[in-house]
């Protein structure tokens, strides 16, 4: 009898059904891009299952006696766990040099409570320590509890054991290595007791944290750096405000350089100090029951550009406000929104276009063509598109920032400059906002925040 093997290529009809599982799993978005990075991880899988058709794989793993352990199996080795020791490391120093003495100075009471989510193999919550050793120089043995959680069984496991390659602590100031490292006889590198001690690991969904009770423990920083980016819109106001009901009074939250809360919510208060960026959750502040849906903020050019990566959402018509009168131009451009939210670009496109037959003067409807263009890849076509925006309308604030966004995509840095600084004027003068939006959540103040980012960064 002939033996069966495992397909070299999986049928094209499997994808949907493994996009849609994994995110209702998880929250994370598996886009067209990632088809051969699914299918190798699937056939990978169905080997270790000594399974050979696909479908039978994809039904067990939603359904069959062993799916929960399968499901971590496979969703794991769908996660990228790109991380390092002191990642961003202005980060970690505004931490360690500023934040950390002032909560003891407010009066915080020790252990300070930190959460790294999203920790992957651990050199996030490991960094996290040591910075908070060096703080308190000594004075306390256990200065933090650090819960790190992740949704990778098999990370964890590396995590918690704590021993790393050579090459993966090059990046660590040499005192800090001598400090807190132990060099083994095969010469790999184990972080040393006093630091694992201050974490726990915990293999944790945040998709589902976001519909869970809320846990006792209020943070006084959480780390939540380059996940949220693989989320849809609408699942990441869900877990940042579940991070905002987490944290303290004054607690603070760091996101990844790509990142930000612009147009995701408006309870946290951005700060700058020592050239790090972070957000802070307001004394007495309360999220509102339901984060308005509005801007999507545009990521950082050096993120988005790599060949064959999607785009990150960038900044869209807001929601259209429940009002009469509404033009059949922007009436139409509120359902391409919607329908951008939801990345169905191609009805989102045909919408735009439509909407500038009827109103080829209106620079929302090129402005949002603009921007399903770019996040389909199409920079170019988006340029061109944001510019008759600005065209249209001189005074469109958002039409220059998408211009600005293009022009960074495109390598034009100077001319990218030349752009966040013309935003920056149109905001401190006579800057007009899309007509469609609902005014919820969408301030100039909130733009002018982000544009100073850019501006500075």
């Amino acid at each position: 009898m002939k033996t069966r093997k495992v397909p070299d290529k999986l049928p094209a009809e499997v994808f949907p059904h493994l996009r849609d599982f994994v995110e209702r799993e998880c929250g994370i978005i598996l886009g067209e891009d990632k088809t051969s990075h699914v299918s190798g991880v699937v056939r990978e899988r169905m080997r270790a299952c000594a399974a050979t058709d696909p479908w039978d794989y994809i039904l067990g793993v939603m359904h069959g006696p062993r799916a929960s352990e399968e499901r971590k199996r496979l969703i794991g080795g769908l996660v990228v766990g790109e991380t390092s020791f002191f990642r961003s490391p202005e980060q970690f120093r505004v931490f360690q040099d500023h934040l950390l003495p002032a909560f003891l100075a407010a009066g915080v009471a020790l252990p300070l409570q930190i959460w790294s989510a999203g920790c992957a193999t651990g050199e996030e919550p490991y960094s996290i320590a040591i910075a908070s050793l060096e703080a308190f120089r000594g004075r306390y043995i256990e200065p933090v509890r650090i819960l790190a959680t992740d949704i990778h069984p098999e990370f964890l496991d590396v995590a918690r054991k704590g021993v790393y390659p050579l090459s993966a602590v090059q990046k660590v100031p040499p005192l800090f290595l001598m400090k807190y490292f132990t060099t083994l006889p095969d010469g790999t590198v184990r972080v040393k007791e006093e630091v694992r001690r201050l974490i726990t690991f915990e293999e944790r969904n945040l998709t589902g944290f976001a519909s869970a009770p809320l846990p006792p423990a209020r943070y006084s920083a959480i780390f939540c750096r380059n996940v949220m980016i693989y989320f849809r819109s609408d699942t990441t106001r869900r877990i940042v405000k579940r991070f905002f009901e987490s944290l303290a009074d004054g607690g603070v939250f760091f996101l990844g350089h790509s990142e930000t809360l612009w147009g995701i919510s408006d309870a946290f208060r951005l700060e700058r100090k020592a050239g790090a960026y972070f957000y802070r959750r307001a004394e007495g502040k309360r999220e509102s029951a339901s984060v308005p849906s509005t801007v999507e903020a545009p990521a950082a050019s050096s993120v988005v550009s790599r060949p064959g990566e999607p785009l990150p959402p960038g900044p869209s018509c807001p929601p259209v406000a429940e009002k009469e009168g509404l033009t059949p131009c922007l009436a139409l451009l509120a359902g391409a929104e919607k329908m951008a939210d939801r990345e169905m670009f191609d009805e989102a496109e045909r919408m735009c276009g439509e909407a500038i037959g009827l109103d080829p003067a209106c620079p929302e409807a090129s402005h949002l063509l603009a921007v399903v263009l770019r996040r389909r890849g199409r920079i170019s076509e988006a340029l061109a598109s944001a510019e008759r925006a600005h065209a249209a309308d001189n005074g469109f604030v958002l039409a220059v920032v998408e211009i600005a966004e293009c022009l960074s995509l495109l390598g034009r840095n100077e001319e990218a400059s030349a752009c966040w600084e013309e935003t920056f004027r149109l905001l401190e003068g006579q800057a007009r906002f899309p007509r469609l939006s609902s005014g919820t959540g969408f301030s100039a103040k909130a733009l002018r925040e982000y544009v100073v980012t850019r501006i500075l960064g």
